[in-house]
Parts: C-alpha cells; structure tokens; sequence
C-alpha cells in the first residue's frame, strides 16, 4: 500500500476560499475568484480525470 499524504487544505472562510500547502504556504480566493476558479474546473473535468486516470499507477475511481 502507497503512503497518502495531504499536500494541501482547502478551507472555505469567510472571505472565500484559503488553500494551504504543507509547508504554511497559502493562496487565497475571494467568493467571486473562487466561483470563477470552479467554473473552469468544471469545464475542465473530463479532461482532468483522463490525465488522472493516465498518471494513477493503480486504478482509482475519484466520486466527488
């Protein structure tokens, strides 16, 4: 079994959104920022989870 390991948070604050990495470093999202961000992600989905599915070395079903 792989060792999993969180390489991020993302937590939704007041403000918007707050990403924080392993070694305290942020990025943060206004409310409209963040709808922004998600939209594209949407759009983008199937591409992702192709290129998710081609780099996983063992077959993972993300459900979100």
């Amino acid at each position: 079994m792989t060792d999993v390991r969180v390489k991020f948070t993302i937590r939704i604050v007041d403000e918007g959104v707050l990403i924080t990495d392993q070694e305290g470093r942020r990025l943060s999202f206004g409310a409209g920022e963040a709808l922004m961000l998600l939209d594209i992600l949407q759009c983008e989905e199937s591409r992702l989870r192709k290129m998710a599915e081609k780099a996983s070395p063992f077959p993972i079903q993300i459900h979100v």
